[in-house]
């Protein structure tokens, strides 16, 4: 696939559903059109003369932060540009390059002038005369300056720099397998396959790739760790999780209260899934659960979703409309447009993410699409992410749109629940439907105990001095801690080695928990539309209309749940997805 110099990666095609328009550029109110911010020397004037601004009332004060979210997204887009570009077309090292160049020469040393705006804010005498509206932004700002320490500029840029060559190293991976070369995407389509060995082999194919890498990946790995560590003491920190605990403004829990987490998940779902495995191992036929056999069919059959990218687009617009039709029309303004890359090539970066494009009030999804089931399921989840930006491009403030994942994946996670009662448009045999519930409704319990298990391991990483043999054990240990029933005998590499493959660790660390806690909240919010249908809808959308202009709790209470995860909420909730898998 030739490389594309704009934003436009996917070429329209089928028929128009229920809007031909297109996303353009929002008219700036501040700034003129042609400013141009891959210069540091007019990025720097232009944040001087923000300092400069006077501020005579509490109304100056909040233009002057309006002006600033203002200029900061004119920053932020042209980022999102080269990440998208980067991430579409990794194996170019170019692309690398000049992501990395705009991160290390615009936005690494643009904190330091959002340190200082920051506190032009807080320092204000106007500010006290805001009403309790403004509690929370007060909040969030008072961490922003605490957590700032100009030392850390350069490290951030090594930071973003070294995190950028795991998509490169992965992107890169491909082996030959049934006679064509395959990519660990497209080798992961065969962990579904009926034919056991089959399986095996391209579990064994995908593996042994990581294993291939291993060395430069842990090699990765600890430079990463050296400069986190150097960051967290720079800020007076005596270890990164603490430090990263902070700066990721985590008001709501402790660090000590993840532990706690962990346990209520090992004793609340693990008993769950073992008895569902045990199932699914007694249906396969099979003496023991292999690695190799988790993602098995049982009956055999493969659920094939869609046969084209048009049909596979479309398909999802619908189903977003059916939810609610601005939805629909969202994401098929996304399509006209040409904001989306979802079908998996080499050379593309591992994963799927959706990104906001501030100055369009739209967003970018970006998918590795094999025609399996796991992709609609992924295609859902990143248009929640999506409906989200599109819900809050009515703020006017950069601080309330910066919402933490707590937040945003609560908007992914529920929209991949409350779509799943039109999969009709995917599967119109109602046993592929029924097949297709099940495996989404199994997903939702399933990363619960890998996202204690990836966060149990980072707390550990991050606390204990350790080399990298002991890094690995570690992780294998906690493999067998939450383990529902696999069988690693005689993989035990393999078994130590997984977390290689988790891209999280690498590009962003700390950020997996959340899903956790999201999940929760998600499964609480289909619970509610089981129960009241359009009301929970709307509650819903209203807690996405929020940014993160209140506090999480507030958030989840405005979409009519709960922000808990204690071990009697999880028993609940997983109770309620255990009935809801029994009636199918």
């Amino acid at each position: 696939m030739k490389q594309k110099d704009s934003l436009t990666y996917f070429k329209r095609g089928g028929i128009t559903l229920f809007t031909d328009e297109k996303l353009g550029k929002r008219i700036r109110k501040f700034y003129p059109e042609n400013l141009e911010v891959t210069s540091w020397e007019t990025v720097e004037r232009e944040f001087k003369k923000l300092l400069e601004e006077p501020i005579d009332s509490k109304e100056a004060l909040m233009v002057f932060m309006e002006k600033f979210s203002e200029f900061y997204s004119i920053i932020a887009q042209i980022s999102t540009e080269k990440y998208i570009k980067m991430t579409c077309y990794s194996d170019k090292p170019e692309n690398h390059e000049d992501y990395n160049k705009f991160f290390s020469e615009i936005q690494a040393p643009s904190s330091k002038y959002e340190f200082l705006i920051n506190k032009k804010f807080y320092d204000s005498p106007y500010r006290k005369e805001l009403g309790k509206e403004y509690d929370h932004m007060n909040k969030i700002i008072s961490r922003k300056i605490e957590a700032f320490c100009e030392k850390n500029i350069p490290l951030d840029a090594k930071e973003n720099k070294l995190s950028s060559k795991y998509g490169e190293i992965i992107s890169k991976l491909s082996t030959e397998f049934l006679g064509k070369e395959r990519t660990i995407t497209q080798l992961s389509v065969y962990l579904k396959d009926p034919d056991r060995t089959v399986r095996q082999q391209a579990w064994e194919k995908i593996n042994g790739l990581i294993a291939g890498k291993r060395d430069e990946l842990e090699e990765l790995f600890d430079s990463l760790m050296e400069v986190r560590v150097e960051k967290a003491k720079n800020l007076g920190f005596s270890n990164y999780r603490d430090y990263k605990h902070f700066t990721k403004e985590r008001f709501d829990y402790t660090p000590e209260d993840l532990y706690e987490f962990h346990s209520s998940v090992e004793k609340a779902v693990l008993p769950i899934l073992k008895e569902l495995f045990e199932t699914k191992r007694q249906k396969l036929g099979i003496d023991t659960l292999r690695p190799w056999d988790t993602a098995a069919d049982e009956d055999g059959i493969t659920l094939k979703p869609y046969k084209t990218n048009d049909e596979f687009v479309d398909n999802a617009i619908k189903i977003l409309h059916k939810v609610k039709p601005e939805f629909g029309k969202n994401l098929e303004l996304m399509k006209n447009t040409g904001f989306l890359d979802l079908e998996n090539r080499k050379g593309k970066a591992p994963g799927g993410y959706n990104t906001q494009l501030p100055e369009y009030g739209g967003s970018f999804i970006f998918m590795n699409a094999v025609g399996i089931h796991a992709n609609v399921i992924t295609l859902l989840h990143e248009s929640g992410h999506a409906m989200h930006g599109f819900s809050c491009k009515h703020i006017p403030y950069n601080v309330y749109k910066r919402y933490p994942s707590e937040v945003a994946e609560l908007a992914s996670m529920s929209m991949e629940l409350i779509t799943m009662d039109y999969l009709d448009e995917y599967y119109k045999d109602r046993v592929d439907i029924k097949k297709a519930k099940k495996e989404g409704l199994m997903s939702t319990l399933n990363i619960l105990p890998w996202a204690m298990t990836v966060d149990a391991f980072q707390q550990w990483i991050y606390t204990t001095n350790h080399t990298a043999g002991q890094r690995d054990a570690y992780f294998a240990g906690l493999m067998d801690r939450f383990n529902y029933g696999e069988n690693y005998s005689g993989y035990e590499k393999e078994k130590a080695l997984r977390w290689l493959r988790q891209l999280h660790i690498f590009e962003v660390p700390f950020y997996y928990i959340e899903y956790a806690m999201a999940q929760l909240g998600a499964i609480a919010v289909f619970k509610n539309y089981k129960e009241n249908g359009e009301k929970a809808i709307e509650q819903y959308h209203n807690a996405l209309k929020l940014g993160y202009s209140k506090p999480i709790p507030e958030i989840y209470r405005t979409a009519g749940i709960k922000f808990d995860f204690s071990y009697e909420y999880i028993k609940e909730l997983v109770g309620f997805i255990k009935n809801e898998i029994d009636k199918l």
